[in-house]
């Protein structure tokens, strides 16, 4: 009868082997690193200074729109909830789910790791621009819905606004901080999500602006009508998200990757930034 195979049956060398690899991996994302923070710096001094950051006045309108939104509809949406045409409800419960962060942090976060792994002398100059790209647009996308999405993580557990599941004995307008789930509903996480990643599409894409708005607004107002939020919680996600996009590019435009800043300081796609196809591209040049 054939026995398992121990410890003492395997070779010595392939524990070691395994440990080489490991170790070689770990040194190069170390020294990666290293040298992307040297880069970042030196890239720092010689590009000019950020713009200044616009957000008053944008808050402001924010602020009575959610204010309006609160006094107008909240309540009268808390007593239809869940009434809505069947055709409506059949789309928002298959759809709303796309506004997760997690189908876009993870490939995201995944590339943007990977590519610390890399060894970059590997690549031909050209392949290593195209590489860069991807990497910073990745970045951006996964810094802009990563931050804003745990930002609002955070105030809402601060806010604790009980959700529409509470409406009929607690109404719309009840508070209970630091409490559970069902008291985070303002503002809404999915709706910052589909905020801050179209609001990026719209900035990458402006050809898209329009696309990109409207695909937002429905995916965020999908969560009014799952029974997961109120109006003003949806409007206060999707413009705080919209709005980190914005600021997070403004730092990219900084280091002058993917973005520039135009003559009135907002930021604008750089030329050359367009994300080329890499699987026709040639690892390093013969």
């Amino acid at each position: 009868m054939a026995q398992d195979e121990t410890d003492s049956d395997r070779k010595p060398g392939d524990k070691g082997a395994s440990s080489q690899i490991v170790s070689r991996v770990s040194a190069r994302i170390r020294d990666n690193i290293s040298a992307n923070r040297a880069f970042l710096k030196r890239r720092r001094k010689s590009r000019p200074v950020m713009p200044r950051i616009r957000g008053f006045r944008y808050f402001l309108l924010v602020g009575i729109a959610v204010l309006l939104m609160a006094i107008v509809l909240d309540l009268p949406v808390g007593n239809y909830r869940r009434q809505w045409p069947d055709d409506v409800q059949f789309w928002a419960d298959r759809l709303t789910d796309l506004a997760q962060s997690g189908w876009i942090l993870v490939p995201t976060g995944v590339i943007v790791i990977a590519g610390y792994g890399l060894d970059w002398q590997y690549y031909s100059p050209r392949m290593r621009l195209a590489l860069a790209k991807w990497i910073s647009a990745c970045s951006y996308v996964f810094l802009s819905v990563g931050v804003s999405g745990l930002i609002v993580a955070i105030l809402k557990r601060v806010i604790g606004r009980a959700r529409p599941v509470h409406f009929d004995e607690l109404g719309a307008f009840s508070f209970q901080p630091f409490s559970d789930a069902s008291f985070a509903s303002f503002p809404s996480g999915h709706s910052t999500t589909a905020g801050a990643l179209f609001a990026a599409i719209a900035i990458f894409f402006p050809a898209l602006r329009i696309p990109a708005l409207i695909l937002g607004i429905w995916l965020g107002f999908t969560r009014i009508l799952v029974g997961a939020h109120y109006p003003s919680d949806v409007i206060a996600g999707l413009a705080f998200g919209a709005w980190y996009a914005y600021f997070t590019a403004l730092v990219f435009a900084r280091y002058g990757f993917i973005f520039k800043y135009d003559d009135k300081g907002w930021p604008v796609r750089r030329k050359g930034s367009e994300l080329v196809k890499l699987w026709r591209m040639r690892p390093k040049n013969r």
